[in-house]
């Protein structure tokens, strides 16, 4: 919400600005007004100022007669029209004034609105959609979190589903080690379908190692190159070497067993099995051959109680395979390992989400910045724009022997124009 109230922050300096251009602008016509109207008093003194001359030299007018109180009779005419058109000056600039500041106003108030609405906008749509990502990302998150254990609870019981379908399918399956071993890959298969990972991006299935230069990688046991059942990647660049094993020939025999000693034989049977597992995955050295993997590999038995027989009945097993670089992992165990990966990456990629979000966010406000850089800098040349104008219109119609005066002096003398001055010019060379 911070981004929000930021762009509050925003719009306010903006909304500031605005007052302040208006401010700027009906100052700088109050300025003209008193300027021309302080005109306006300078000619009416320097009227007055003749009118007691006049008055001065109508005792020597009467001197020379009724030609020069007649002269005088004129200059008070003159002198009382001066004063009327002052007062009508004054009212007309008011009007003028007032009219041309209120269009000024609004034209640049609407023109600045715009423009705001227009730069605002982008920003505007941009922070909301800021807001409402990351609030539904924390959202989407808790509720993951919240749903975590019931998840992990339905995969367990997946698990337990599994291991009794494995139980079921045991007879199937017996003395057969080809159709064992791709049974165990389904299986694996299976559940990482269901761990919400993706197939060729977080996990990779079958796949053959090469080296740096391309070459396949082979080892004595393996001259075809080495295949790893599963390869689970983790957004760190680490990874996760699975490979599936079944052993349910001679565990079948453990519980088809008629007396006690045929099955103490088989279970023997069953933990030598596993133990060859275990040397046969120590020997590819996967770990070595993955880049990023742990230096260890996970070993999957899919049927759960012939893991659970094997470990009940020699409990060092577990050790024994990890001093091999080894890990004996059942459904359970794998299921929580994967959901782990899949939080992994989906933490991941909200990080990159958000962190996408706020350099957008950082670039749009540096745009925006700039833009506003831009916009004062053309508040200020057209500033100068408007005092270089009325400079120039000074120069052109007002003060004494001016352009205007000096061509509408010619047309008094006789010239024949086929246009006249704009009435705006004249007036203004009329004001002086």
């Amino acid at each position: 919400m911070t981004y929000v109230f930021l762009a509050a922050f925003l719009l306010s300096l903006i909304v500031l600005f605005l007052l302040y251009q208006r401010y700027q602008a009906t100052l700088r016509l109050l300025t003209e007004a008193e300027t021309r109207s302080k005109q306006s008093e300078d000619r009416l003194s320097e009227a007055s100022l003749q009118l007691i001359e006049a008055q001065r030299g109508r005792e020597e007018a009467l001197l020379h007669g009724a030609g020069m109180k007649a002269q005088l009779s004129s200059l008070e005419t003159q002198l009382k029209e001066l004063r009327e058109q002052k007062v009508g000056l004054s009212q007309e600039l008011r009007e003028s004034f007032q009219s041309v500041a209120t269009e000024i106003i609004r034209e640049r108030t609407k023109d600045l609105n715009e423009r705001a609405e227009e730069t605002l906008k982008p920003l505007r749509d941009d922070l909301q959609r800021f807001g409402k990502q990351v609030s539904e990302t924390y959202q989407e998150e808790s509720r993951e979190r919240f749903s975590l254990k019931n998840e992990i609870k339905s995969l367990v019981e997946r698990s337990q589903a599994i291991s009794e379908e494995t139980t079921n399918l045991t007879k199937a399956l017996r003395g057969d080690s080809k159709v064992q071993g791709d049974w165990g890959e389904m299986i694996l298969e299976r559940i990482l379908e269901r761990s919400g990972l993706r197939k060729g991006e977080e996990y990779f299935v079958q796949e053959t190692l090469r080296d740096e230069a391309g070459k396949l990688i082979t080892t004595e046991d393996n001259r075809g190159g080495l295949r790893p059942d599963v390869i689970v990647r983790y957004p760190n660049s680490g990874a996760m070497v699975i490979d599936s094993k079944v052993s349910l020939t001679a565990y079948s025999r453990y519980l088809s067993a008629d007396t006690e000693e045929v099955r103490a034989m088989a279970l023997r049977e069953h933990l030598q099995s596993i133990r060859k597992h275990i040397d046969e995955l120590s020997r590819k050295k996967y770990e070595e051959h993955v880049s990023g993997a742990a230096n260890f590999v996970m070993l999957f038995i899919p049927n759960e109680p012939a893991y659970t027989l094997a470990l009940s009945h020699e409990p060092n097993l577990w050790e024994e395979a990890y001093a091999k670089n080894v890990v004996l992992i059942n459904g359970t165990n794998l299921i929580a390992a994967l959901r782990m990966a899949q939080d992994m990456w989906q933490r991941e990629r909200q990080e990159r989400n958000i962190q996408r979000i706020v350099e957008e966010s950082t670039k749009l406000y540096d745009k925006f910045a700039t833009f506003a850089e831009t916009f004062l800098e053309v508040g200020k040349k057209l500033q100068s724009a408007s005092s270089a104008f009325d400079q120039a219109r000074g120069q052109l119609s007002e003060g004494r022997g001016n352009l205007v005066r000096r061509v509408e002096q010619l047309k008094e003398l006789g010239i024949k124009t086929n246009k006249n001055l704009p009435a705006a010019l004249a007036s203004d060379e009329t004001e002086e």
